[in-house]
């Protein structure tokens, strides 16, 4: 699979694409992955490239990924260039998580959602490699989709 993680410094795209790497590979998947961070401490753009389960570059030529995943609405153009399927946050997604968990622990509610969502991989995929905080967080987004 070929997978972009777009979006802003400070929203923790890295943070995501390390989750997401790691939990592919405690399931036995090789993961290559590639950070373009930019001005990330200014608020620009940051992205991951990544590959799993495919080739030894963590590259993704535009219009090829299989998904991108979109952390900042504004950057939707920039987005399409890598592929058609883009999966983002709805607005009322971002405000519950706000507001269901601390801002520390954002992320990992949002993930719980993407996996929910999204069927890639399993909760309890996650749930071996989070510590406990960010476990509950990550729950809590799991159970957000549920209701």
């Amino acid at each position: 699979m070929k997978l972009v993680i777009i979006g802003k410094g400070g929203q923790g795209v890295i943070f995501f694409s390390k989750l997401i790497a790691q939990a592919a590979i405690k399931k036995g998947t090789s993961v290559c992955s590639t950070e373009i961070k930019g001005m990330a401490k200014k608020g620009g753009v940051v992205e991951v490239q990544m590959k799993i389960a495919e080739g030894l570059s963590g590259l993704v030529r535009r219009g090829t990924a299989d998904l991108v995943i979109l952390l900042s609405d504004d950057l939707t153009d920039y987005a399409q260039t890598f592929g058609e399927k883009i999966f983002t946050f709805t607005k009322s997604e971002i405000d519950d998580a706000l507001k269901i968990v601390s801002s520390r622990y954002i992320n990992t509610f949002l993930l719980g959602i993407f996996v929910k969502k999204t069927d890639l991989f399993s909760c309890e995929d996650f749930i071996k490699i989070l510590d406990d905080e960010n476990k509950k967080s990550f729950i809590k987004g799991c159970e957000y989709v549920q209701s």
